[in-house]
């Protein structure tokens, strides 16, 4: 696979895809699957933001404990990728 200018950050110039008939890098397919699966979380967390806007009207909104949960797991879930990927470095 060969990378624009060996930038990493590029999209690879003709990828070789687990589907494909040439004999494919051993990750691609475990890489496709996250990136579906991430494709997937991305849509639920959408739909759980659109949701969760019915929160505003509820009484128990200041002191509801679920949606207060449900927050502070979606955002230590994220600080965890993004320290083990290590988006957080400059």
């Amino acid at each position: 696979m060969y990378l624009i200018n060996n930038d990493p950050y590029t999209t690879p110039i003709d990828p070789i895809l687990p589907d494909s008939p040439r004999p494919a890098c051993p990750i691609l397919l475990e890489a496709k699957i996250a990136l579906e699966k991430a494709n997937d979380l991305h849509k639920a967390l959408r739909h759980l933001s659109r949701s969760s806007r019915r929160c505003l009207t509820c009484p128990e909104n200041s002191a509801c404990p679920s949606i207060r949960y449900f927050n502070h797991a979606v955002d230590l879930a994220v600080q965890q990728l993004t320290r083990q990927w290590g988006l957080d470095q400059d």
